[in-house]
């Protein structure tokens, strides 16, 4: 007898159980909905307000316009205007080295983009972190490396160490005047940005030929804060980097028109670079509608140099200048 008692107040309490669960989920359920539809319409009406006022507050003036057209433009062969060398052509000669810059040069080829990393030392240099372990490594160090070995083309050039900015100043001052510097920085800290900043007050000429990159707009925000002429850009991580973002249109939405409308126009940015894969006319014409000029990443091959040039008309960062459509078509 006892045994079918307790064999009832165990199935009595598993119902119990149950019907607990199902309670609190249906409480959870409303609560949900009541939530969303308190927040989602407040949260809308406050984007929206945030991106009208974004629009006439500006924490960061934007440099002039004429400015950036000079460094970016190239009228007397068109085109050259459009490849922009990453880290001045790595493919065709060593990555981030003097030798490339001339390369670059010699071909016609003026807008180059460098890495930008801060040693342990404290001392900001250019080279690619991924191949060289900078962060880890005092200058002294670093000057020891050659460059060029490990280039499949290394052989070819002269040897060559690590370049600090102070030394790429001076190549540019004396065989490199005429080139565009993009300077792509790797490390975003308040003591990069702070030494960046010092070198480009000391060095005039070195901040009127270079736009500054990161991908990080806290770090634009502090530089152009002390130095509100320097023109810089935000390199805008893939989408598909984000796992939250792969699963819902909408958030990618959001989370575009938030970089577009708020932080660009509020820390004052020029350019952005996007991923090649996510970007369209619909995309450059919002970007270019905030008053930011897009650049695709990385374009390799003739025929899509050839679409982003005669369709899309943007520039672009390409690691060959050797697959130019009009050398291709002279050859």
């Amino acid at each position: 007898m006892s045994y079918w008692r307790c064999l009832w107040v165990a199935v009595k309490m598993i119902y119990q159980l149950l019907c607990c669960t199902v309670s609190l989920l249906f409480f959870c359920f409303n609560l949900l909905w009541l939530l969303c539809n308190l927040a989602i319409p407040w949260c809308t009406l406050t984007l929206l307000l945030v991106c009208i006022a974004s629009k006439f507050v500006k924490l960061q003036r934007s440099p002039n316009e004429k400015r950036l057209l000079s460094l970016l433009s190239s009228p007397e062969d068109r085109p050259n205007y459009w490849p922009i060398a990453n880290r001045a052509a790595g493919y065709d000669a060593p990555e981030n080295s003097k030798a490339a810059i001339k390369k670059c040069l010699t071909r016609g080829y003026r807008n180059v983009l460098l890495d930008a990393c801060l040693t342990s030392c404290g001392e900001i240099v250019v080279a690619n972190p991924k191949r060289v372990n900078v962060g880890q490594q005092p200058l002294a160090e670093l000057q020891k490396l050659d460059i060029t070995e490990h280039h499949p083309m290394g052989s070819q050039y002269e040897a060559e160490s690590v370049a600090t900015l102070g030394q790429l100043n001076e190549f540019l001052e004396e065989e490199a005047a005429q080139v565009t510097i993009f300077l792509r920085l790797h490390d975003n800290s308040a003591r990069t940005v702070d030494q960046l900043h010092k070198f480009m007050v000391a060095n005039e000429n070195f901040t009127l030929r270079t736009i500054v990159i990161s991908r990080s707009p806290l770090a634009i925000y502090q530089l152009r804060k002390l130095h509100p002429e320097i023109i810089c850009g935000l390199w805008h991580e893939t989408y598909l980097s984000l796992a939250i973002l792969k699963s819902s249109t909408l958030i990618t939405s959001i989370y575009g028109a938030i970089f577009r409308n708020i932080i660009a126009p509020v820390i004052g940015i020029s350019v952005v670079f996007l991923s090649k894969e996510e970007f369209n006319l619909h995309i450059g014409d919002l970007w270019r509608n905030v008053g930011v000029r897009p650049i695709v990443y990385m374009v390799n091959s003739p025929n899509e140099k050839r679409y982003f040039q005669k369709t899309m008309k943007i520039q672009y960062l390409t690691d060959s200048l050797r697959s130019e459509p009009h050398l291709l078509m002279k050859a």
